[in-house]
């Protein structure tokens, strides 16, 4: 099945592979797979320009879908057929075909703490969305404990609900980088991209982690994309901000 997705999500994962997940023109979700390993980071890219990135409409082949709740939107794609077709302006009106009121809205199930924030495996409608955050208090980048980095957003939704949460943006990532790369100290960088996110409109992508080896039944929020309007990127990508560029 031939289908052309505007890209909302790609994730860091591990060992050099990604996550993607992106909304056709009836606003439905999906989340392209391939086996394990998973897809590979170097696949996005082609004669050094990004064709898989936020906001590209991307047509791939989806061959069947494989949904585990809360992982609905999982369906397996042919892994030569990803083709960039052009680049979409209109962010803001993307990212409001999947708007929620605030975090609990979005996953319609209850959200556990203690440590993290998680829902439980194999149930719920939804494992990603869109909320508006009503207010940001803190970008954390620190040397990482399991990770070189680490990653994180405080933020308080509509609901009035508190959340540290992991950032697993991959173009996030490679800023934070590309600013330590200027000889920037990560301190600096935390509170400059703080003062950014409390002046701009911010569009937070919410996904959920699948269960892992500790906690096989726990599906822990993450941040898998943060949007800015104006862009705080000025329309870069991933590549013009990769350390090989």
């Amino acid at each position: 099945m031939k289908k052309k997705l505007v890209i909302t999500d790609l994730t860091r994962m591990y060992r050099g592979t990604v996550c993607i997940a992106g909304y056709d023109s009836e606003h439905n979700c999906f989340r392209p797979t391939l086996p394990p390993p998973g897809i590979p980071e170097q696949t996005l890219v082609k004669d050094g320009r990004a064709v898989i990135f936020p906001f590209a409409l991307v047509e791939f082949d989806l061959l069947e879908p494989t949904p585990k709740p809360p992982h609905t939107e999982d369906y397996r794609y042919n892994a030569d057929s990803p083709c960039f077709i052009r680049q979409v302006q209109d962010r803001k009106t993307v990212l409001g075909w999947s708007l929620f009121e605030d975090v609990n809205a979005l996953f319609d199930q209850p959200i556990l703490t203690d440590p993290g924030f998680y829902v439980l495996d194999c149930q719920g409608p939804r494992s990603i969305g869109t909320i508006l955050p009503r207010g940001i208090m803190k970008v954390i980048y620190e040397a990482g404990e399991d990770s070189p980095w680490d990653y994180r957003l405080h933020f308080v939704d509509r609901s009035n609900s508190f959340y540290r949460l992991k950032i697993t943006d991959l173009t996030w990532h490679y800023y934070c980088d590309s600013l330590r790369g200027q000889g920037r100290e990560p301190t600096e960088i935390s509170s400059e991209l703080t003062s950014v996110l409390k002046s701009r409109d911010v569009f937070l992508r919410i996904g959920l982690a699948r269960g892992w080896k500790k906690f096989p039944e726990r599906c822990y929020l993450q941040i898998t994309g943060i949007y800015t309007l104006p862009d705080y990127l000025e329309g870069k990508t991933f590549v013009d901000l990769s350390p090989q560029k």
